[in-house]
């Protein structure tokens, strides 16, 4: 890349990083006070109910978002072009949201079993707000414009709020439904903000008519089915562990579990924000040299955060579980943190193979138009994912589902990954496997086995372990990086280093 764009990028990167970073220590803040508070059986409940809500969720959406960011950034400089484009999705959006609630209130009252108490109902239609509002939040066009800085403002102010509130109010199970109102509470003020915020931003209310809906309605109705793919994906595991442990005991010791790994994957998948549009863009301009060079990037940036995360998160997966869940409530008995741990043990990898894939998807296929090979691939997983967690969950664990669901969460995410990664290697091999890369793979090996072997000789609580093991773990790894001249770490702290050299290789 050339200087004024790598810049541009480095500095896009480091908002996006510092927003959610802030927003995962928020949620590690926070998390474990819920966890507590609500107990095995009551995160079993809520993650039982938000996933419900989920599906609905994604279908009100329709893949809509991902295509009004690549087709707002090509347009991004016309402000006429721009508003016009936005007004249709805006529609669009709004009448698939109406028609998704309709839905989903028809499978609310038509399912049996826990689907009839009037609790789960409750926390339904509070959840449900979450989309219902979502539909007027604009945050795609906002991604598309590159307003990143004000997205990380925002983010972090909203998810303080909410922070605090989850602290000061949930204090027991009892507080099932109050924890639901202040999940929604972020999405009603993030809403309302870009709103009054649209107007300084270029967006013309006027209606400005001829939105040309038929030339959407073919790429709509791919991303519509790789998003519902996804969603199948991230949430049957849950739907069919709820299942198998009716007492959702189970289905709250995994959320625990794979909240750990969804939060450093949200790390690594939010920059999707950042390249996506710039992709489209490259693609657009028919810059392949730039888009390589951009795709490299990103795809070092995932494996320098993700590799070490893996690895000390395996290690430390007894102190990190034992923070979130241990207290002396008494909600969580010690089989339900124990099968906490194998759960994130079990699906720590993920948070290399899911952004991985996450970023061929979003940064590769949909800029150049090839998003239904990342259909057919996700479709292959979706499948092994199911079937996997049937027979490994409810046959070979039937004693304890929690250790087949998560083995099978695991294999389908290679299942995925394996096959993108060779239909796109003209454009990813390069990207993903190169020298840097290597010396990133060895970096996070030696932090992992320093982890592992240090951390059974400090005697302090879960929480100080975590805290200091973590922290010079840190400092090792980006030193040894360093002094092996790694590219990104080495742009951001050159020390001296020839500016003038390439910073891929």
């Amino acid at each position: 890349m050339n200087k004024p764009q790598e810049r541009s990028i480095q500095s896009a990167v480091a908002v996006n990083l510092i927003r959610t970073l802030t927003l995962t220590l928020l949620s590690f803040i926070s998390f474990p006070f819920t966890a507590r508070a609500l107990g095995a059986t009551g995160m079993g409940n809520y993650t039982y109910a938000n996933t419900f809500v989920y599906y609905f969720l994604i279908l009100a959406k329709l893949g809509i978002p991902n295509l009004a960011v690549r087709e707002c950034a090509k347009v991004r400089d016309d402000q006429v072009a721009l508003s016009r484009k936005a007004q249709g999705f805006f529609i669009m959006q709004l009448v698939t949201t109406l028609l998704s609630f309709g839905v989903m209130c028809i499978f609310l009252f038509s399912l049996p079993g826990i689907f009839t108490e009037a609790w789960f109902r409750a926390v339904v239609f509070l959840l449900s707000i979450n989309f219902l509002v979502g539909a007027f939040s604009f945050e795609w066009f906002y991604i598309a414009l590159e307003k990143h800085f004000y997205i990380g403002l925002r983010s972090v102010l909203v998810a303080t709020i909410g922070t605090l509130l989850v602290i000061g109010l949930v204090k027991s199970s009892r507080h099932l439904h109050l924890y639901a109102v202040l999940a929604i509470s972020g999405t009603l003020i993030t809403s309302t903000l870009n709103v009054l915020m649209l107007k300084r931003n270029g967006f013309i209310f006027k209606p400005l008519g001829n939105y040309e809906f038929k030339q959407y309605l073919r790429p709509v109705f791919s991303i519509a089915l790789i998003t519902l793919m996804i969603t199948i994906y991230n949430q049957t595991d849950t739907m069919i562990l709820g299942a198998l442990d009716t007492s959702q005991s189970s289905t709250g010791s995994y959320s625990v579990g794979i909240k750990v790994v969804e939060i450093v994957i949200t790390v690594l998948t939010s920059m999707s924000a950042i390249f996506l549009p710039r992709a489209t863009k490259l693609i657009a301009d028919d810059n392949i040299g730039e888009f390589k060079k951009l795709t490299a990037y990103s795809n070092n940036l995932t494996l320098l955060i993700g590799l070490p995360a893996v690895g000390l998160i395996i290690v430390l997966a007894p102190e990190i579980i034992s923070y979130i869940v241990t207290s002396s409530s008494g909600y969580w008995g010690p089989n339900d943190v124990n099968n906490a741990r194998i759960a994130l043990m079990i699906v720590a990898t993920m948070m290399l193979t899911y952004p991985l894939a996450e970023n061929i998807y979003h940064q590769v296929l949909l800029p150049i138009g090839k998003e239904r090979i990342y259909l057919i691939c996700l479709t292959t997983g979706v499948i092994v994912n199911i079937s996997g967690a049937l027979l490994l969950g409810g046959v070979a664990f039937k004693d304890n589902p929690i250790i087949g669901i998560a083995l099978s969460t695991l294999i389908s995410d290679i299942v995925v990954l394996v096959p993108l990664l060779i239909y796109t290697r003209k454009l990813t091999s390069r990207a993903i496997f190169n020298f840097n890369s290597l010396k990133i793979i060895l970096a996070a090996v030696a932090v992992s086995l320093f982890a592992y072997f240090i951390t059974p000789l400090f005697n302090m609580s879960s929480f100080l372990k975590v805290v200091v093991v973590g922290g010079v773990s840190l400092i090792i790894y980006v030193t040894i990086l360093l002094i092996s001249k790694e590219n990104i770490v080495r742009s951001i702290i050159p020390l001296g280093i020839n500016k003038g050299e390439n910073n891929h290789e």
